[in-house]
C-alpha cells in the first residue's frame, strides 16, 4: 500500500502552525551568543539582517522549551539558598551588556551568590538544554571544548559584567539530568573576542564562506544557505544597503539622505537601497553610480542593474526588493519579461519560484505599441505560469 500523506488537520500540526504564526524578526546588536560561532560571514551576515530566520515551529517550540527551563533553573537556585538576580536591580529589565560603540552584546540569564561552591563569590549563570547526544559529549570534554560558542558568551559577560566566575548549568532534556561547571574569567580571551566583534562590525563586505561546498555539514543547515550557496540576494533593508554605516551608540547612519536611521526605518528600507554587492553573490559588480550599480551574472553573462531605472547598456534594471525574491536561475525569465511588460515587477518568490503582478495589472501598465508587441506578450502571458515548474 502506497504512503498517505500525514494529516495536516490535527491538533499537533496546529500547536505547530501556531509557533510558525509568531513574528521571526531580527535583533537589533550583533550578539554575544553567536560571536563564538565557526563561521565569521554567519555572524556578519545575521548581525546585518541579511535573511530573516525562518525557523519551522517544531524549533520555534524547543526554543521556548529552553526559556521555561531558564525560570525553573532559577527558582530551584533560589531553593537551595542562592540569592538570584535574574533582573538588573537598577532598571528593573533583563541584565543587558553592550560593547564595540553599542553594536555587540547580549542578555544574561542571571547573576547569583551564595552558591555552594562559592558562598561569596557573584556568579553570571548561563543556562542551557541539550540532547543527550550533545550532553554526553559535554560531560567528556567540558564546556571550553565541547561548547566553544557557549564559552565566548560567559566570557563576553563575565568582562562586561566585570565578575570573574560564570556558572554554567547544562539540562539533558532526555533524562533531566544536570551538569554543572564553573568557568572562569580569561581576559586576554574575552578582549580578543571584543577586537574580533568590532573587526566584523567596521567591515563594509561579508568574509568569505566558510566552505565552497554547499553539501558542507556546516553550512547545510545554515540560515544564510540560500544566499551563501543558492543563487538568491539578501533581504532588502537598511543593513544590506551600500549607504548605511554603523556609528556611535549602536546608531545607524544613512549617506544617501545624510541622517541617521532608527531600528523601524532600518527594518523597512527605502526605494533608493543598493545592495552591497557581495550580497548579490551569484553575480559580480562590473559598473555603478549614485543610484545603480550594474551586475555581470556569472554562469549566463547577462548583465543587468540594480537600481530604480535601467541604465543603457546594462540590460534590464531590477530594484533590491526584486532582487530579494527572484532566483539566479530565473533572472533571463525575468529580464524577459521586463522587456516584454514594461512595469511589470518581481512581487515575491524564493529559492525555486517567483512571482509577479498577473498579465492583466501589466495590461493596465503599458499597451503594446505593435503587433509584434502583442504577440510577444500573449506567448509571455501564456508562460507564466510554468515558471513555478522551470523553477523547480
Amino acid at each position: 500500500m502506497a504512503a498517505l500523506p500525514e494529516n495536516q488537520h490535527t491538533t499537533a500540526h496546529a500547536i505547530v502552525r501556531w509557533y510558525e504564526s509568531k513574528t521571526q524578526d531580527h535583533r537589533p546588536h550583533m550578539g554575544a551568543s553567536i560571536i563564538g560561532h565557526p563561521c565569521s560571514r554567519y555572524v556578519w551576515l545575521t548581525w546585518r539582517w541579511a535573511r530573516t530566520p525562518q525557523f519551522p515551529g517544531r524549533v520555534l517550540r524547543l526554543f521556548d522549551t529552553g526559556k521555561r527551563e531558564e525560570e525553573r533553573l532559577l527558582e530551584e537556585l533560589r531553593g537551595i539558598g542562592a540569592q538570584v538576580w535574574d533582573t538588573n536591580p537598577e532598571t528593573g529589565d533583563q541584565w543587558r551588556v553592550v560593547a564595540c560603540k553599542g553594536h555587540f552584546g547580549g542578555s544574561l540569564d542571571g547573576v547569583a551568590k551564595g552558591l555552594p561552591e562559592a558562598p561569596k563569590s557573584p556568579a553570571v549563570l548561563e543556562f542551557k538544554t541539550h540532547s543527550a547526544k550533545s550532553f554526553a559529549d559535554l560531560l567528556s570534554k567540558k564546556v571550553q571544548s565541547s561548547k566553544p560558542q557557549h564559552y565566548d558568551q560567559m566570557q563576553v559577560y563575565m568582562g562586561l559584567m566585570e565578575i570573574d566566575r560564570a556558572l554554567y548549568i547544562a539540562v539533558n532534556k532526555d533524562t533531566d539530568d544536570l551538569y554543572v561547571e564553573w568557568v572562569h574569567f580569561d581576559r586576554e580571551h574575552f578582549e580578543n573576542l571584543l577586537d574580533y566583534a568590532q573587526g566584523l562590525i567596521e567591515m563594509p563586505t561579508p568574509p568569505d564562506r566558510i566552505s565552497a561546498d554547499p553539501a558542507n555539514w556546516q553550512c547545510k543547515g545554515c540560515t544564510h544557505w540560500d544566499l551563501c550557496h543558492g543563487g538568491i540576494a539578501a533581504e532588502a533593508n537598511c543593513r544590506t544597503c551600500c549607504h548605511a554605516s554603523p556609528v556611535e551608540n549602536g546608531a545607524w547612519h544613512c549617506d544617501h539622505h545624510s541622517k541617521k536611521i532608527d531600528d523601524a526605518t532600518q527594518r523597512k528600507g527605502c526605494g533608493d537601497h543598493l545592495l552591497i554587492p557581495a550580497l548579490t553573490p551569484y553575480a559580480q559588480a562590473i559598473d555603478g553610480g549614485a543610484s545603480w550599480v550594474a551586475y555581470k551574472h556569472r554562469d549566463t553573462g547577462q548583465v543587468f542593474v540594480n537600481g530604480k531605472e535601467a541604465v543603457e547598456g546594462y540590460g534590464q534594471a531590477f530594484t533590491s526588493k526584486e532582487l530579494q525574491h527572484c532566483p539566479a536561475d530565473l533572472l533571463a525569465n525575468a529580464a524577459e519579461l521586463k522587456e516584454v511588460f514594461p512595469g511589470a515587477e518581481v512581487i515575491s518568490g524564493g529559492l525555486k519560484q517567483m512571482e509577479w503582478n498577473t498579465p492583466e495589472d501589466l495590461d493596465k501598465v503599458s499597451k503594446p505599441a505593435t503587433k509584434r508587441d502583442k504577440v510577444q506578450r500573449a506567448k509571455i502571458a501564456e508562460s507564466l505560469r510554468n515558471l513555478e515548474r522551470l523553477a523547480s
